[in-house]
């Protein structure tokens, strides 16, 4: 009984990243937007490369986080739509007509977001 819980966690973790590549696959541009700057101070991030570097960091396990700073607001603009994230060190809030879940950042990604805020 023990191994059907652990292949539940693999697999359940193997979906995680799996929605991660399909859910920001196509993403032609993203928008970073620091809590509490107004919309004319947003970063745009247009660049190919650096988008597949932002892109390729997201590795999407579950969180239980309770409570987020949501530091950042991240847009990713695909050819079909948009996926509304909200970010902090800690965690990444995804919120679509479903309504929202929450992942772990992973460490890459906050460092290439902290890299664009300062670059800024």
């Amino acid at each position: 009984m023990a191994s059907l819980g652990i292949i539940q966690l693999i697999t359940g973790g193997l979906r995680a990243a799996d929605q991660s590549k399909d859910l920001f696959s196509d993403v032609q541009q993203i928008v970073f937007l620091k809590k509490g700057d107004p919309e004319k101070n947003q970063i745009v991030i247009n660049d190919p490369g650096k988008i597949k570097q932002l892109v390729d960091a997201l590795h999407l396990e579950k969180s239980d986080q309770r409570v987020c700073d949501m530091a950042w607001q991240v847009t990713f603009i695909k050819k079909a739509g948009r996926v509304e994230t909200f970010v902090c060190k800690d965690c990444i809030e995804i919120r679509d007509k479903n309504g929202s879940e929450r992942f772990q950042t992973p460490p890459e990604f906050y460092k290439l977001a902290q890299q664009i805020e300062d670059g800024r």
